[in-house]
């Protein structure tokens, strides 16, 4: 293949780079959202339930951030089948991703809660709101404004670990770099073009959560 860089491949394959961005966006994007909501359900429960599900909660949210990642979604893709369920790489990496993620969300959210002002509790008690009401009208608002931060850099951390999905067959960006690279010989091409095109994935992500402010 000779010496020096050599680009030009590597550019004509720029395609089928991008439709891997895409899949990796779509992973993250589906894991952030439905950790979202997990994530939220397991911050009331911490905060509010009484009895055995608060301390359920905290235990799912101590197991999952105190083990690898990576470990959790070799349980979902290896260690499912072996009680018949049977998952598909992209289905037990969102899985993964879903679980873990929500822990780490319902630690910032309950932050957020425990930032609330209590004349806010108080005051959808004194309008006789339920708990559903009371969280979806108000507390859940003013968490996401204060928290925002927090939860878009999150999501940028999670769109950043979409590469993992690479280990069990997903063709996110990073498995299409690698088999770019296995079947053009540019690894540094391939994988200086694969660093660029997360840090701009990451960057318009970024820029995109945070011009959605307004409107929370």
């Amino acid at each position: 293949m000779g010496h020096g860089l050599h680009y030009q491949r590597v550019l004509q394959a720029l395609p089928y780079l991008l439709g891997g961005a895409g899949e990796s966006v779509m992973l993250a994007l589906m894991a952030f959202l439905m950790a979202l909501v997990l994530g939220l359900g397991l911050a009331i429960a911490r905060m509010e339930s009484g009895g055995g599900l608060r301390p359920a909660a905290s235990g799912f949210v101590i197991f999952f951030t105190n083990t690898p990642q990576l470990s959790q979604i070799f349980a979902m893709f290896y260690c499912l089948p072996m009680a018949g369920i049977n998952l598909s790489p992209f289905v037990s990496v969102l899985l993964g991703m879903t679980l873990n993620a929500s822990a780490y969300l319902s630690n910032i959210l309950v932050a957020g809660i425990g930032q609330t002002p209590r004349i806010y509790h108080e005051a959808a008690d004194t309008l006789g709101l339920n708990l559903r009401q009371k969280y979806m009208r108000i507390i859940v608002p003013h968490v996401l404004r204060i928290m925002y931060p927090a939860l878009n850099n999150h999501f940028v951390i999670m769109l950043l670990g979409t590469s993992m999905a690479s280990i069990f067959g997903v063709e996110e960006l990073t498995g299409r770099a690698y088999y770019l690279a296995s079947v053009t010989f540019r690894s540094f091409e391939v994988l200086s073009i694969t660093a660029v095109l997360y840090v701009a994935m990451s960057f318009l992500a970024s820029r995109f959560l945070m011009s959605l402010r307004r409107l929370v």
